[in-house]
């Protein structure tokens, strides 16, 4: 009952906001045509725009391909219309309209070709998205969300991702995929830390998103779900400097800052950003997880209760410079840059009973960690262009360092046949990465188009360790001192890649074919240190070679409607700590280690693609995906005799999916715009030899409105729901969410002031993941706090025009499985298996 009652809140506040809209000043459709002056025939998207008595712009849009055009003013005012185009003069229309007047046919209006082309400026309303034949981009710029949202929140608007009420991302429903920033890679934006990131990276900083499902031959072949590229915003004004700054905070005690500022000089261009937060889970979050072990009498069954809290901080940075040596040679130099850390504290109860359901064990676990974790990055581009237009040679190179420093404490108060002991550890962690890029481009013809390049990578990876563990000794009630074992790893993967692409454009069709062959050389070592502190070296060494191909075909029956349909390979590395064979058993009744002989996972993917774009302002994308998938990599998990879960990997996976995704946004009327994103699809994943079946339907949706209520001040609402993701081990449960904010704009829209409540309705969110084969059961389930309110503040100054130039051919390393920081974590005592 609680539930239909506040489904009744917010379907009628979304009422509410509709019933409001209608009630606002009568809206007016100006109709007409633009032809030429002397053939008659239509002008294809002409810029229309709208002023009142004083001059100002209040609307711009583009007309249609066959001339048509349709803009919205309030009834019972005076204005001038404005149409243009490039090659023709200049009109001006007057108009007069009554009060209550609802449509206004202008008929034929007619423009004189113009034999001065001093500068012309055409503005016009933006498409949100626009497809290529490779990829699908979403304008954040003309998105009026982004002026006060993160880089997360405005993800779950793009389409093809989903980011669901715990803010795990997908792409195309994969989780595993590659996020780039401005083409380039960074091994933070993997795993855990991504929303971390997102989350500090204001969406006015953003210029649009990329998605990429069926990435061409001259990206990496890895990441089964595709890739995301965020471009960020770099203007420049000549000899002037632009820029904004922010702040926000919530109600859970975390906060963030951010500055931008960009400028230019001659022909030296830069621009810069720096983005900081802390965050937190407030009073934190709580679990309860049972498990069943079906052939060990004395530990057959376990209860686990626990809660924890975490606290963040992040830094966000990025520096691109950019010099024209002259018109044929530039030079640029971007830098990426990020820092975090996190503490977070956490308290188990566990009791094991025997078959006869009877305690056979009980203890309870307190513990602490912190991390410190980050990555530096910086490339360098030489871009040699021709006389022929596009025609381009690039020259790239990339370092990257990625500290990861972590220790924990763990403090086992044994109840019921279990010791009482304290373990601890550290972790000092680095790697480094160095790339090597060239590309070439040459558009040969206005239908043939070629392209090639060559890549070599060399990732380098040390870890070195220290545990070790005071157990109490009740007979001389003291604690005594007992070295671990540890584990040091020093692991080096070498990457060569080359490729070839050619594009054929045939009037209204495109085809593009391509192929990468890629070859990985993998060289671990790592030195384990037993309780007598003798070293035991092992070396895991492995070569991969592939060979994908990629090939996709384009119509285009009219501008700004497309048709694709493409098939590609994808590819996923096993990661280190998927590798690595150490076993870790820092947490009770569990040994974590990977799999030294994994093979590269190799998934074959479809797609049938379809996007729309009137003048009128509406957008749509459908894309309906397939994947066939036969040696995936998968957590295996088994229990010994003594009880004890052995996690570990294993290529068992088979997967077979087809999705359909669906985008839409526009305006019902002209100061409410609602938008859309849904996806559904069917999904039969299993694995003959670990015992696992798993398939059935899954679907998501997300659903918002923006209602420019007044000037310069907006409302927006938001609802999502997804049903679960399906896995090879297991389902996660339903979630439900949804968000409302107030925004207002000051001083020419310079200041704007943004207020925003999440789940208003619910306190704390709950997730479920229940695992069964024939060996054990467990049922897991997480409560986290989901309600808060969030202010923020954003100002910006100067004038931004033209961009800093970048070479149009970069670096983009987005190669290995996805996989949580750190390493395969551990289960907390059979709480948070993944």
């Amino acid at each position: 009952m609680k539930r239909v009652f506040k489904l009744g809140i917010l379907l009628g506040f979304i009422f509410s906001l509709c019933t409001a809209a209608q009630a606002a000043p009568t809206a007016c459709k100006i109709n007409g045509v633009v032809t030429d002056s002397i053939s008659g025939e239509a002008i294809p998207f002409v810029t229309i725009g709208i002023e009142n008595n004083e001059g100002k712009v209040l609307s711009r849009i583009a007309s249609d391909a066959l001339g048509k055009f349709t803009i919205t003013a309030s009834a019972g005012q005076n204005y001038r219309l404005v149409v243009s185009s490039v090659g023709y003069g200049t009109k001006y229309v007057d108009i007069s309209l009554s009060e209550n007047e609802k449509n206004k046919d202008l008929g034929t209006i007619k423009l004189t070709e113009s034999s001065e082309l001093s500068e012309v400026t055409v503005v016009a309303q933006k498409p949100l998205i626009k497809s290529d034949i490779d990829k699908i981009t979403y304008d954040m710029e003309a998105d009026p969300d982004a002026a006060s949202n993160n880089a997360l929140d405005m993800l779950r608007k793009v389409p093809m991702i989903t980011v669901d009420a715990e803010e795990n991302i997908r792409l195309n429903g994969q989780s595993n995929y590659k996020v780039l920033v401005n083409g380039k890679s960074s091994a933070v934006m993997s795993g855990d830390n991504v929303k971390e990131v997102l989350k500090s990276m204001p969406a006015n900083t953003i210029k649009n998103i990329e998605v990429i499902t069926n990435p061409s031959s001259k990206y990496e072949a890895e990441g089964v779900g595709g890739i995301i590229n965020i471009i960020t915003v770099s203007r420049r004004e000549t000899n002037g400097i632009v820029g904004s700054v922010g702040a926000n905070a919530d109600t859970y005690g975390g906060f963030g800052g951010n500055v931008y500022l960009s400028s230019q000089i001659g022909k030296f261009a830069f621009s810069g950003r720096y983005s900081g937060s802390r965050y937190t889970n407030g009073d934190g979050g709580h679990s309860k997880a049972f498990m069943e072990t079906f052939a060990n009498d004395e530990f057959y069954r376990s209860e686990v209760y626990g809660s924890s809290k975490y606290r963040g901080a992040g830094h966000n940075m990025s520096i691109e410079a950019s010099y024209e040596i002259d018109t044929l040679n530039l030079i640029s130099f971007s830098a990426w840059g990020w820092l975090g850390n996190n503490k977070s504290t956490n308290d188990l109860n566990q009791t094991y009973f025997n078959r006869s359901n009877a305690p056979s064990s009980q203890y309870r676990s307190l513990g602490s960690s912190s991390s410190d974790y980050g990555s530096v990055s910086g490339t360098l581009d030489y871009q040699r262009s021709f006389a022929k237009k596009d025609r381009t040679l690039t020259a790239s190179y990339q370092f990257e360092y990625n500290p990861n420093n972590s220790d924990y404490t763990t403090e086992n108060q044994g109840i019921l046949h279990s010791e009482n002991y304290i373990e601890k550890s550290k972790n000092k962690a680095h790697g480094t990465e160095q790339t090597i890029q060239i590309d070439y481009f040459d558009p040969l013809t206005d239908m043939h188009q070629i392209e090639g390049g060559v890549k070599y990578i060399m990732r380098c990876n040390v870890s070195d360790g220290d545990r070790d563990k005071s157990i109490w000794d009740e007979t001389t009630e003291d604690w005594k001192q007992t070295p671990l074992p540890v584990n040091d790893l020093d692991y080096t993967q070498h990457i060569l890649g080359v490729y070839a692409g050619y594009v054929l454009k045939v009037k209204k069709w495109s085809g593009k074919v391509g192929a990468r062959l890629e070859s990985t050389w993998n060289d671990g070592r790592t030195t384990n240190y037993d309780i007598t502190e003798t070293p035991q070296k092992t070396k895991f060494d492995n070569n991969f070679f592939n060979i994908v191909p990629y090939v996709t075909l384009s119509w285009q029956p009219r501008d700004m409607q497309t048709f694709k349909l493409s098939y590609t390979q994808r590819l996923s590395r096993p990661g280190i700590w998927q590798l690595n064979p150490f076993k870790d058993s820092s947490t009770p009744m569990q040994l974590v280690y990977g799999n030294p002989n994994l093979e590269s996972e190799i998934s074959h993917t479809f797609s049938l693609g379809y996007t729309l774009f009137t003048a009128k302002g509406l957008n749509l994308a459908t894309e309906l995906n397939g994947r066939i998938q036969n040696n995936g990599i998968e957590q295996t998990i088994f229990m010994d005799e003594d009880g004890v879960a052995n996690v570990t990997y294993d290529n068992i996976g088979k997967a077979r999916e087809c999705n359909l995704n669906v985008f839409f946004s526009g305006n019902i009327i002209p100061t409410l715009s609602l938008y859309t994103n849904l996806s559904g699809g069917y999904g039969d994943y299993s694995s003959k030899s670990a015992g696992y079946s798993n398939k059935g339907w899954n679907y998501n949706g997300y659903l918002g409105a923006r209602w420019n209520a007044w000037k310069d001040g907006a409302i927006s609402a938001n609802v999502g729901y997804y049903s679960g993701f399906r896995m090879l081990v297991g389902t996660t449960a339903p979630m439900a969410f949804c968000g409302f904010s107030v925004s207002q704009s000051f001083f020419e829209k310079k200041l704007q002031l943004n207020l925003s409540v999440s789940d208003p309705f619910s306190k704390e969110r709950k997730f479920t993941m229940h695992i069964k084969n024939d060996a054990y059961r467990i049922d897991n389930y997480n409560y986290d706090p989901c309600q808060y309110v969030r202010l923020g503040v954003t100002y910006r100054f100067g004038q931004m025009k033209e961009s800093v130039k970048k070479a149009r051919r970069s670096i983009t390393n987005d190669d290995v499985k996805s996989e949580s920081s750190g390493g395969a974590g551990g289960m907390g005592g059979g709480a948070n298996i993944q």
